[in-house]
Order: C-alpha cells, then structure tokens, then sequence
C-alpha cells in the first residue's frame, strides 16, 4: 500500500511538472491565478450566497446533533439563527433542514473544527480547483490522443484549462461554493476509468453522497462497458454498494423525500425568487442559446442515424457516442429545474473534455457564449442590476 501511495505521489508531482512545461509562457497566469484563488479567499467574504455559511453552520451543530441535522431547521438547532442572503436580507432557509447528502455534512463537520475555517474552508476548495485544472489538462490530452496521436494541445485547449481556474475564483475563492468538489468526482470517475473501470463506479457513489449530479456520468460508464456485461453489473454493484454503505443516515430521517419534493423551488422555504434563467418557460437570451445547445447535441449525438442526410438503422454508432449522454442530461436538467444558479455551469468543463475534437471546441465556444447571457439575465431575473452593483460601492 505504503509502495502504491508513493508511486501515485511521484505520477502527481511529474503530472504537474509536465504540465507546467507544456503551458510555456501560460504557466505565469497559472502561477497568478493560484496566488489570487489565495488571496481572495483570504480577503473576501461572501457577496451573493449564504450557502458557505450555512455549510459552516450545519458542520459546527454536527458535533451536537450528528445525524439529527437532518430532521431539524435552522431554528431548531439555534433559536438565534440569523443567517441571511446577502442580496436580499432574506433569513436562509429558516424552514428546511439540511440538504445535502452524508459525504458533504462530514466535510463540513471537518472543517468546522480546523483553524479559521471560513478561510481554511475556502483553500480547501482552492486545493481542489487547481487539482481539477491538472485533470482536465490531463483528459484533454488523452481524449485528442485518442483521435491523433501526433496532435497536440494548442493555445485553445490551454486557454479552456486555465479558464476553469478564472472562473472559479467567484465561486470558490470568494462565495465558497462547494462546486470544485463536485466537478472532482465527474472528472476523477473519467480520469479512472482507463486504470480501472471498477474505481470508476466507486467514485460515482462517493459523489452520490456529496452531490446528486455526479451520477449523470454513470450513463457514460455503462455505455463504455456495455460489451462486456460482467463487467457492467460488477460496476454497477459497486455504485450501488458505495451509495448503501453510506446512506444509512439518511435512511433514518426524511431527508430523501424532503429533498425531491423541494427539487429546487427556494419559494417554496424562504420567499426567495426562483433563479433559473435557463428554462423553457423563461424568454431570455440564455434559455433559448442554451435550448438550441440541446437540440444540436442531440443532432451531433444521433449523427449515424443521419449520415449524408439519410436516416439508416446504425444503433452500434448511437451506442458507441454514448459521450454526449451526460451533457444532454445536464442540460435537460438545468432547463426544467427550478434554480439553477451560475455555478452550476462549471459543471459542463468535466463534461465537455470527453467530446470529440472538433465538437468540444464548438461547444466550449457556444456554451461560454450562453454563460455570458446567462449571467446576465440571472442578475436581472433575481436581484436586479441596480443591486448588484450597489454591493461594489
């Protein structure tokens, strides 16, 4: 075990290495961006959410209550609770109990009990960005490898690596949303998979237990081992072997029924304004850039059927593209959930490394384009933009 721990040390240290040497000149803006996830993390303290506080809060009352967090409200744990929504003054979530999942409510608890957590907390989730920015370099270069050994990664694919590190900083630096957590579980389930299919599967139902969207790439794991079935079920009982070991606080409380039946309605518990500019029923920019991205993947994905415009019977060619099933899930999923905030959106980086070539890149253009109008219509759809610049002033 001691000799496995020290060789995956040494695959890390030359992983970085190699990835510093390819960046060239970029390896000053990953240094730069490291050095601000710090310093901001530091700094600032949350502007939009009070989701960091409130995971901080609910870590703190598991040392008390332990499992019971789940079956009591805020009030409940503290009569003085008075953690509000920054934006809108709004006490959180004063009515629901925690929502989410085992593995989540120990990282919590964990944390809690460390030095200065609020910025203790907020590195950790640094520490996991800058290893998700090592991972999606990583699939990048095997995925291209598997099309054409001899190409290699060009300023694009950097610029798409590096980009994720940006864009975390809002979300993990300064909000200290628990988003880099859950893009590690998609990526190390992909990254696994060609060492060992089975820890693939493992990986899936430990981010069960931290999120309930990382198993939107099982579908991605089952269609790679659909040829051999052993090895299918193995995985699969695997998955369902993780998720049970880890469930049995949840199997004594209603937390599981009071999480699908709240599926995202914030009306629902705090008054708060649903923030999904993203769904059908919405006529923003977004909702419909973001429908159009659906309906081409489905397109692109059922390509065989219509190859030179013909439809033909091809279900090997379905099945073997089975790449684009996560994706296709995540955005049906963003367009009839009710609130589906910003970062959600980092989510699509684990998703998009795994596409062909040629379709990654126009759909990293086409979804950053969407992100971009998305942004904007959320500010407008939840607190406005006269609210959201007067919290710079």
């Amino acid at each position: 075990m001691l000799f496995k721990l020290q060789n995956l040390g040494k695959e890390s240290s030359n992983s970085l290495r190699s990835f510093i040497q390819e960046l060239g000149s970029l390896k000053y803006l990953f240094f730069f961006l490291i050095v601000a996830h710090i310093i901001l993390g530091f700094f600032l303290i949350p502007k939009f959410t009070s989701d960091f506080e409130r995971n901080l809060f609910y870590g703190e009352a598991f040392w008390e209550y332990g499992f019971q967090v789940y079956d009591m409200t805020p009030l409940e744990i503290d009569p003085n609770y008075s953690i509000g929504d920054p934006t809108s003054g709004i006490l959180s979530y004063p009515n629901t109990t925690y929502d989410y999942p085992t593995l989540q409510l120990l990282f919590w608890a964990g944390i809690s009990i460390l030095p200065f957590p609020q910025i203790t907390a907020k590195w950790f989730l640094s520490i996991f960005d800058i290893f998700n920015t090592l991972l999606i370099f990583g699939l990048l270069k095997r995925f291209t490898a598997f099309e054409d050994e001899s190409k290699n990664l060009e300023l694009f694919e950097k610029g798409f690596t590096l980009s994720y590190l940006l864009f975390a900083i809002p979300f993990s630096a300064i909000e200290g949303q628990s988003t880099s957590i859950t893009i590690f579980f998609f990526l190390i389930s992909i990254a696994l998979y060609s060492h060992n299919n089975q820890a693939s599967y493992i990986a899936v139902g430990l981010g069960f237990h931290w999120k309930y969207v990382t198993l939107l790439i099982l579908p991605y794991l089952i269609v790679k081992d659909y040829k051999s079935m052993k090895r299918m079920f193995s995985g699969i009982l695997l998955l369902i072997g993780t998720i049970l070991l880890m469930s049995f606080p949840l199997l004594w409380s209603q937390f599981i029924l009071a999480y699908f039946s709240f599926f995202g309605d914030l009306n629902q518990y705090s008054g708060q304004i649903p923030s999904n500019p993203l769904m059908i029923s919405k006529l923003y920019i977004s909702s419909i850039l973001s429908t159009g991205i659906l309906f081409l993947g489905l397109i692109l994905w059922l390509k065989p059927f219509t190859k030179d415009f013909k439809f033909s019977f091809n279900i090997q060619g379905i099945i073997e593209r089975g790449y684009w099933i996560p994706l296709l899930l995540l955005l049906t999923f963003l367009k009839i959930y009710t609130t589906a905030f910003p970062w959600y959106w980092m989510w699509f980086y684990s998703l998009i490394v795994i596409l062909p070539f040629n379709e990654r890149r126009l759909l990293t253009k086409l979804f950053a384009l969407t992100f971009a109008f998305g942004l904007i219509d959320f500010i407008h759809l939840t607190v406005g933009f006269e609210t959201f610049f007067s919290l710079f002033s």
